[in-house]
């Protein structure tokens, strides 16, 4: 039996993951899929619209076999990164032929040549000094223009040749939308037009039967009753506006050297956080006031939400450079791959979460890790739009639908 990995946010979960999912199991001969998904934060800095049980649940339905957790500690950092955490975990779990990731190219040659033409270390810290972010960087070492998932792809397979030099790769054409494109004008709209729509809506009780219709297309039918009903509930979509002032009470609780420790911090941005997260009334004008053609947005972001959440660099590095960080926690299986759940015990050479006990058994390193995703659960509910109460992490069973 083949197994094909795939790393996702599905926030929320849309027709084009539903797409990518069958095109992966189509393109790589897999009888299988094994998604690895962050966890209560994504990678943009933000806040999961949705719980990640909820979302793990989603893409059991529309064709994933198996949902593992990407941890908080990985999912809030850069695109290199993020991508490395993904790949180690597959690696880790010994089950996964090939990997396929979405891309708007969908050209593997002209990513690798990306990925490694990027790998200059010379090239990218020239780019780098002319002052511009890393995505620039990394397009301008390697002379070939990127989109946000391009990088991503090209961080895949820079991961995969390192961690997973025997994966197949694979890429599969995004189709619809572009990853910043927030109309709702395409026969397939992005994640972000989606979380545009209906954060509109949040505060009443019944979606607009407006939105609905459009959304229609784009959104799975029973996915998208499941948000109405969570926006019912007060507690869709989970947002960066609701985290505002524990992100400014946290900032202004530490000291420069303290927020100095964070990660991706660098050149004296500590200080820029001290002063701006001060004389600002929200987290958007303070991020406004820091923001340069220096560091993405993205990046000011995960580090305002690595502060809320406790995580220095020191702690993330260690969780990207040491092997006893990994652990796969199993969130959804589909009921008839549960088979996977043997295999994944088996085949594993990290530890594997399917049950609350068996983080008892978890080393040092992963335990901190898996503490900082215990914590971002309930600090991701402090996002939601009224109901801000917070459900137990260890109090969930593994799905299996």
């Amino acid at each position: 039996m083949k197994t094909v990995g795939i790393t996702a946010e599905y926030n929320p979960f849309h027709s084009g993951h539903e797409y990518h999912l069958k095109e992966s199991l189509s393109v790589s001969g897999a009888d299988r899929a094994v998604v690895i998904m962050s966890g209560s934060f994504v990678q943009r800095g933000e806040p999961a619209s949705a719980d990640k049980f909820t979302r793990a649940e989603w893409a059991i339905k529309h064709g994933a076999d198996m949902v593992i957790e990407l941890p908080d500690v990985f999912a809030l950092s850069c695109a290199e990164r993020f991508a490395a955490g993904a790949v180690r975990i597959m690696n880790g779990i010994g089950m996964i032929d090939s990997l396929c990731f979405g891309s708007e190219s969908g050209n593997l040659s002209e990513l690798k040549s990306a990925a490694f033409g990027a790998s200059d270390g010379d090239a990218l810290a020239a780019a780098l000094d002319e002052g511009v972010s890393y995505p620039a960087a990394m397009q301008k070492a390697s002379g070939v223009q990127l989109s946000p998932n391009d990088i991503l792809g090209a961080e895949y397979i820079r991961a995969a040749a390192k961690y997973a030099p025997n994966a197949e790769l694979y890429a599969v054409k995004r189709i619809g939308g572009g990853y910043n494109d927030a109309s709702l004008e395409n026969e397939l709209n992005s994640a972000k037009a989606i979380r545009t729509a209906l954060s509109r809506y949040s505060g009443q009780t019944k979606m607009s039967p407006a939105v609905f219709d459009a959304l229609q297309r784009s959104v799975p039918r029973d996915v998208l009753e499941d948000i109405s009903e969570l926006m019912k509930k007060g507690v869709f979509p989970a947002s960066l506006d609701e985290l505002s002032l524990p992100v400014l009470y946290r900032l202004r609780n530490m000291t420069a050297e303290e927020t100095a420790a964070l990660p991706e911090v660098a050149e004296g941005l500590e200080n820029l956080y001290k002063k701006h997260s001060a004389d600002s009334s929200d987290i958007w004008e303070m991020l406004e006031k820091i923001k340069s053609k220096r560091y993405t947005m993205a990046r000011l972001k995960r580090i305002a939400m690595n502060a809320l959440l406790g995580v220095s660099a020191e702690l993330q590095k260690a969780a990207c450079e040491d092997d006893s960080a990994l652990y796969a926690r199993v969130l959804a299986v589909k009921e008839g791959s549960t088979e996977l759940l043997a295999r994944i015990k088996e085949c594993s050479s990290i530890p594997v979460i399917i049950q609350y006990s068996d983080r008892n058994s978890l080393p040092p390193l992963a335990a901190k890790i898996e503490a900082v995703s215990t914590l971002a659960h309930r600090i991701r509910a402090l996002g939601q739009p009224y109901d801000k109460s917070a459900r137990e992490d260890g109090g969930y069973r593994l799905i299996v639908r």
